[in-house]
């Protein structure tokens, strides 16, 4: 069955492998910022659905925490997921499709598998709430560029970094978190740490007019990855023509350059997975209606 994304729709809106520790997709903040602006995004009844699943995990309070559970039990309970937080690809392939996908899954068919389970109200609360956790979670790392990497590198793991003149480290973490972690350290320097991420997610929401406006763009797995792919193989991203033989050092120039990427890839994630949550609850097509291109500077 075709879904359809429910959520914002403005003229000239937003145009728009598996990876070791501490390597975690998108890092604990950028996981807590995507589902916090999706959570901004809800329709009433999907909004107390959420709640009403989330209510009943006993380790977390609110849907924003949900988020990183995913990473937590991967190498523990639920060590077959560990495929399905990336896609590898050949260094030649121009396109993402299900036929890069791994035989034991991959990001992209792990969209569609919880999809499918969230939305079937058939299921126990309890498998929809651990569907509602893995596909939020998902939903942040197909946005993260490097979740749709070149096989035999793990996802940039293995490309070492010296960021920004100051600390080693890798390619993956980069995008994962020091990016976000250094605006963040920059931008509001009085706050604690743990405290940062939410004038960020303030900030994102501030850059996304969605009030009172519906969007509506496909549940399309396959073109956000796509996204992605492209993003790790344009020039400015540094990653296609590396190797873990050679440090690479990403100055100020590159973080410049790629701040706002990241920023993207954070609201069109939260966008999106707020979207497909209105679709999946409410259970109707939305036909005649697409999102803007996502390949410009516009938020689909």
């Amino acid at each position: 069955m075709s879904l359809f994304l429910r959520a914002l729709a403005v003229a000239g809106l937003l145009s728009v492998f598996i990876m070791p520790t501490p390597a975690l997709a998108y890092g604990r903040d950028g996981h807590r910022i995507v589902c916090d602006l999706a959570y901004r995004y809800l329709s009433d009844e999907t909004r107390a659905e959420v709640d009403r699943l989330v209510a009943q995990d006993m380790q977390f309070d609110n849907f924003r925490d949900v988020c990183s559970w995913a990473d937590e039990v991967r190498g523990s309970t639920h060590r077959h997921t560990a495929p399905w937080h990336y896609i590898n690809q050949d260094r030649s392939d121009p396109h993402v499709d299900p036929e890069d996908c791994a035989e034991d899954g991959c990001i992209t068919s792990a969209i569609d598998l919880h999809a499918g389970v969230f939305a079937d109200r058939s299921r126990s609360d309890a498998d929809r709430l651990e569907a509602l956790k893995f596909l939020a979670h998902w939903m942040g790392d197909i946005h993260q560029p490097l979740h749709v990497s070149i096989e035999g590198d793990r996802g940039g793991n293995d490309i070492n970094v010296l960021w920004r003149g100051e600390r080693h480290t890798n390619l993956h973490r980069v995008w994962d978190s020091e990016i976000l972690l250094d605006y963040m350290a920059e931008t509001w320097p009085y706050l604690a740490e743990e405290d940062r991420w939410q004038p960020l997610v303030e900030e994102l929401a501030a850059d996304i007019p969605l009030t009172g406006v519906d969007v509506y763009a496909s549940l399309t797995p396959i073109a956000w990855a796509q996204e992605s792919h492209d993003i790790v193989r344009s020039r400015g991203f540094a990653y296609y023509w590396a190797n873990a033989d050679q440090l690479i050092e990403p100055g100020e120039a590159y973080y410049a350059r790629n701040l706002p990427v990241t920023m993207q890839r954070l609201k069109q994630g939260g966008v999106r997975l707020a979207g497909l949550l209105n679709q999946l609850v409410e259970e109707r097509q939305v036909s005649g209606r697409t999102a803007p291109s996502a390949t410009s500077g516009a938020l689909n």
